[in-house]
């Protein structure tokens, strides 16, 4: 099925991930200087307040930093050693939220007292969200599906509607932004796109979630092969030998793991999640093995340092306490 027909039913698959789609869409990619924010200095991480976080936008575990990201309409959260914090400052609309070695790369839009360009389009922060690198769309788009190799220079992104430059569909950059082709995914038999996700240090190696199950790829998406059920699965991560994802099936949510090396599936213990509180995002930790997170459409938020044998609870209902 053509990209061009497929576009329209990623937003079917928006619910499930929690995310808000953009209309608008770019015809610029640049390779621009860093973009500092005048009130930089201003911005501090604090122990955060107790808060009802409306919206997660995504989750990650940054190279650089020891804590979990969680990314949402209202700035940064970051969970460490036990305690929640949250900036001072720059609190902007974050979605497609991925975290890298050196930091992390995302869009949406910026704080309204920000002198960032709106929209973000794709930018890259190595200091926490203290300042940004514009890397391509800079006030021109917002993507909400996003995905980037963690050590590698590979960035995916869906492109919702065709502009003066770029059809709808599925886009690659292996520069880090400076310039874009399109993705072909032959062999892509689901009605629908959905979650992309990026293998940490193989730049051949990509995956996408559909309301059809999982789709995988080890040529950078020119073409894929389904490797799951045909389920419904709603999110999914990489770590070096193994792929994650989760599905809603038989009126609960399950979650499952790919041994690369054998393509063996196998089933992941989670607590109990009903079938309309199904899992959204899922972040592993690339410098701890076996730490992993998972975040929920009622934004309750799991953490694992095993695996998933044993499940924290960080959040209940997008509370911070």
């Amino acid at each position: 099925m053509k990209q061009g027909r497929m576009i329209l039913a990623v937003l079917l698959l928006l619910f499930a991930a929690g995310c808000s789609a953009e209309k608008e869409q770019s015809k610029k990619t640049a390779d621009e200087p860093s973009s500092k924010t005048s009130d930089e200095a201003d911005y501090t991480i604090i122990e955060a307040s107790a808060q009802q976080i409306e919206h997660i936008q995504g989750i990650g575990y940054p190279g650089n930093d020891t804590a979990l990201y969680l990314s949402s309409s209202d700035g940064l959260k970051f969970y460490k050693d036990g305690t929640w914090h949250e900036a001072t400052s720059l609190n902007h609309d974050y979605m497609g939220f991925q975290a890298v070695k050196d930091g992390f790369i995302v869009s949406g839009q910026p704080d309204k007292n920000s002198v960032i360009k709106n929209p973000l389009g794709i930018v890259k922060s190595t200091d926490k969200g203290a300042s940004f690198k514009d890397l391509a769309f800079s006030g021109t788009s917002s993507f909400p599906f996003l995905a980037a190799g963690y050590d590698t220079n590979i960035i995916y992104m869906i492109n919702q509607e065709k502009s003066e430059e770029l059809e709808a569909g599925v886009y690659r950059s292996q520069d880090a932004g400076k310039t874009w082709e399109p993705v072909s995914l032959n062999g892509l038999e689901g009605d629908t796109l959905g979650m992309i996700a990026a293998h940490p240090t193989d730049p051949e190696i990509m995956a996408m979630s559909t309301r059809s199950g999982i789709f995988f790829s080890e040529d950078r998406g020119e073409n894929v092969k389904l490797v799951s059920d045909p389920i419904m699965a709603t999110a999914l991560t990489f770590t070096e030998n193994s792929l994650y994802y989760a599905y809603a099936d038989q009126e609960k949510v399950q979650m499952s793991k790919i041994d690369l090396e054998t393509m063996e599936n196998s089933h992941i213990k989670i607590p109990f999640l009903s079938y309309d509180n199904p899992i959204t995002y899922i972040a592993a930790d690339n410098k701890s093995s076996g730490t992993l997170a998972v975040s929920t459409y009622l934004k309750d938020l799991y953490e694992s340092a095993d695996s998933g044998e044993n499940w924290q609870l960080l959040s209940k209902n997008g509370r911070i306490e």
